[in-house]
C-alpha cells in the first residue's frame, strides 16, 4: 500500500449497542495518520436523539468500511449517561409533562431499593441542609441512626443528598428524631436531573406539587413513593408542617443506573 493511499485512511472508531431498552451509542475519532490536523470526534450518525448514554468508544475501522453516511462532528468531546442531559446538548426536541415537573423518564424501577443514606453508602460530605443542630450536622439525618436532624430555623428548612451521578430516585422513608419529640408531619420533595439543572418538585396526579404525608411519631418509619420514578442527581426534602420542631431521619428507595 503506498503513501497516497495510507495519508487518504481516516482512522474511525464505531459502536452502537443496544442494552436493555437503552441505546448506548459510542462516539468514534477520526484522523488522517499524515496530515497532522487534530483528530476529529464524532457520532455514527446524524440524529443523536435516540441515544440513552454517549460513551466513548474504542473499535478502530478505516473509512472505507463506513456505510452510515456522513458522521454527526462534534466541537468537543461529549460523554454522558444522562439521557435528559443527551437530549438538551444536541437540542432535540421533547414534549413538555407540566411546569413543576417539565419532564418525566420513561425508564422505570421496578424494585426500589435504599439508595445508602441508612447503610453510609452516601458519605457524610454529600448530605447538605440549610442549617443544624446536632453533633455530627446534617448527617445526623441517616435512617435509624441515634440522633436527628435538626434545622435552626424551622421555616425554609431543607435537607439534601447528593448522589453523585443520575440515579432513579422511587420514594423516601421518614423517621423523626429519637424520643419522639421532634417529627416532620408533612414534606415536599424537589431535585435536579443534573447539577445545573432547575430545581422541580416532584407532583402528584395534577401536575402540582406533591405534599407528602411524614410522621406521627419520632420512631415509625413512613414510606411514600412516588407516582413515577423521577431522574435525579440531587433530592431535597423540603419540611412544611412538624410537631414542635424539625426532626428528620430518612432514606432514598429508587435504583441506580450503574
Amino acid at each position: 500500500m503506498d503513501g497516497a493511499v495510507i495519508t487518504s485512511i481516516w482512522v474511525l472508531s464505531t459502536l452502537i449497542v443496544l442494552v436493555s431498552c437503552h441505546r448506548v451509542c459510542f462516539i468514534g475519532t477520526e484522523f488522517k495518520r499524515q496530515s497532522g490536523a487534530p483528530a476529529r470526534w464524532f457520532l455514527p450518525f446524524k440524529d443523536p436523539c435516540q441515544c440513552t448514554a454517549v460513551r466513548l468508544g474504542g473499535i478502530y475501522t478505516p473509512a472505507s468500511s463506513y456505510r452510515q453516511g456522513a458522521p454527526l462532528y462534534l466541537d468537543e468531546l461529549f460523554l454522558s449517561e444522562d439521557p435528559l442531559e443527551i437530549q438538551d446538548y444536541f437540542k432535540c426536541s421533547r414534549t413538555e409533562a407540566g411546569p413543576t415537573e417539565p419532564e418525566t423518564t420513561t425508564v422505570g424501577c421496578s424494585t426500589p431499593r435504599p439508595l445508602g443514606m441508612e447503610d453510609g453508602t452516601i458519605p457524610d460530605e454529600r448530605i447538605s441542609a440549610s442549617s443544624y443542630k446536632g453533633p455530627s450536622g446534617s448527617s445526623d439525618a441517616r435512617l435509624n441512626s441515634n440522633w436527628r436532624w435538626t434545622p435552626l430555623s424551622n421555616e425554609r428548612s431543607w435537607i439534601e443528598v447528593d448522589l453523585a451521578v443520575s440515579t432513579l430516585v422511587s420514594g423516601v422513608i421518614t423517621q423523626g428524631g429519637p424520643g419522639g419529640m421532634r417529627y416532620v408531619k408533612r414534606y415536599l420533595v424537589s431535585y435536579q436531573r443534573q447539577h445545573s439543572s432547575d430545581r422541580v418538585h416532584v407532583t402528584d396526579g395534577n401536575g402540582e406539587a406533591k405534599v407528602f404525608t411524614g410522621n406521627s411519631d419520632g420512631n415509625t418509619p413512613v414510606t411514600n413513593t412516588f407516582k413515577a420514578s423521577v431522574l435525579a442527581t440531587t433530592v431535597r426534602i423540603e419540611p412544611t408542617e412538624w410537631h414542635h420542631n424539625v426532626g428528620l431521619r430518612f432514606e432514598l428507595l429508587g435504583c441506580r443506573l450503574d
